[in-house]
């Protein structure tokens, strides 16, 4: 008998994730700000652990300070990403100078509904400065839902070294707006060329330094391109910067399409691999390939053909799914969002059944996020507004928001 007992408490302290209930270790602005806020998580004595910072929604101007996070294990979750921004004025450019935020070594994280804004002097005309919203360096298990990425040349300065994994998500930029390193998944994105005001000007959404020896660079799986009308075959997908670049659209909407080779030079770098897999345009009939470069320079400025097919055939695309991309990890699981519960209220009482995935509840006061919970049921102010409605939001054991639930009105009729 006691052999059983011991085995059933075992059991029992080995619950899954997805049954252990939380709270925020941090809100912003209830707790401080966006930059304390990251200090807090850098400072903790215990970084095994997952810090969560929740921030409401508002635009938070950090000025021309670059924010550092480097501890493992932390979410950065905002109420809605189209309402949460943190924006960086950057005084000087630079890739390693700049970043609204910076992940140095800051492994498995994971931020959702935020977007990241690097605003160069505050001028957008001046695109051709390199003011970084997102780097990452040598991070790895890194999660994006839902996030916007927001600047003009290299907004997202990838992960050196790394793997991240992102959904849903929006980035927006220039000239190389995505570049570096690392292995990086583009589930379902939003790939926004911005508008310059100069038809002129020939922008690229990519240039991967993909190091030697890794499979996988940047992936973009059933991804959306838009732009103003006046780049459409007038942008590059991407162009090969450093080390062994890898780079492949597979399944992608491109509203505006690039110029008929697709890619283009740069520095004498041949790619590894820059192939496309039933590229789309704005009336989903598919584009012609044909024309695709294949003829890359080396450094010494001679044109060498590249020893692949430039348009997938469905065997090789196969070999681009996230599990194969990433076989020893799940982001998927790790993003996953928590269907709302069904509300009941009764006087001011608002119950619902618990979820045992939810690590929290966000209860939503018209549709804004105004407390936290554990429980099952939020008790209405005394004083509250007749009409006012109330929903309820779950969080994923990361922390990301899910949607609201149905509204109920206070008071019941």
């Amino acid at each position: 008998m006691k052999t059983i007992l011991l085995v059933l408490l075992a059991a029992t302290c080995a619950l899954p994730l997805h049954a252990q209930k939380w709270k925020y270790d941090f809100i912003v602005p209830r707790d401080g700000n966006y930059v304390a806020a990251i200090r807090a998580a850098n400072n903790r004595a215990d970084k095994r652990k997952r810090f969560r910072i929740f921030i409401h929604s508002s635009n938070y101007r950090i000025g021309s300070t670059t924010v550092t996070l480097t501890a493992p294990n932390t979410s950065i979750i905002g109420e809605e990403w189209q309402n949460t921004q943190i924006e960086a004025c950057m005084e000087v450019e630079g890739l390693d100078k700049t970043g609204t935020l910076i992940l140095q070594r800051a492994d498995s994280t994971y931020i959702q509904d935020v977007e990241l804004w690097s605003n160069f002097k505050n001028d957008a005309r001046l695109f051709a400065n390199r003011a970084v919203a997102l780097s990452e360096k040598n991070c790895r298990g890194n999660v994006l839902m839902q996030v916007s990425l927001l600047g003009t040349q290299d907004t997202y300065y990838t992960n050196s070294g790394g793997t991240t994994y992102v959904e849903d998500s929006r980035i927006t930029g220039t000239v190389d707006f995505i570049c570096g390193g690392g292995t990086v998944f583009f589930n379902h994105c939003d790939i926004r060329l911005a508008s310059r005001g100069d038809s002129t000007k020939h922008d690229i959404i990519c240039a991967p330094a993909t190091e030697d020896g890794r499979k996988y660079g940047y992936v973009f799986n059933d991804c959306y391109i838009d732009g103003p009308r006046h780049q459409h075959q007038n942008y590059w997908l991407g162009r090969p910067w450093q080390n062994r670049p890898r780079a492949a659209f597979l399944n992608c909407q491109m509203n505006i399409e690039p110029k008929a080779e697709g890619w283009t030079n740069m520095h004498g770098t041949q790619p590894a691999y820059f192939a496309e897999y039933q590229s789309l345009n704005r009336v989903f009939e598919p584009i012609d390939l044909s024309k695709r470069r294949r003829l890359f320079k080396d450094k010494q400025g001679t044109e060498r053909p590249v020893g692949y097919q430039t348009a997938m055939t469905p065997e090789v695309a196969e070999q681009y799914t996230v599990d194969r991309v990433f076989p020893d990890w799940n982001p998927q699981q790790k993003a996953e969002q928590v269907v709302p519960p069904v509300l009941t209220i009764k006087g001011r009482e608002i119950t619902w059944a618990d979820i045992p995935e939810a690590g929290c509840y966000a209860i939503c006061r018209n549709r804004m996020v105004v407390a936290f919970t554990t429980e099952p049921h939020y008790t209405v102010p005394a004083g509250t507004r007749e009409g006012t409605l109330f929903s309820v939001r779950c969080a994923n054991q990361m922390g990301g928001l899910g949607l609201r639930s149905e509204e109920v009105c206070y008071p019941q009729r």
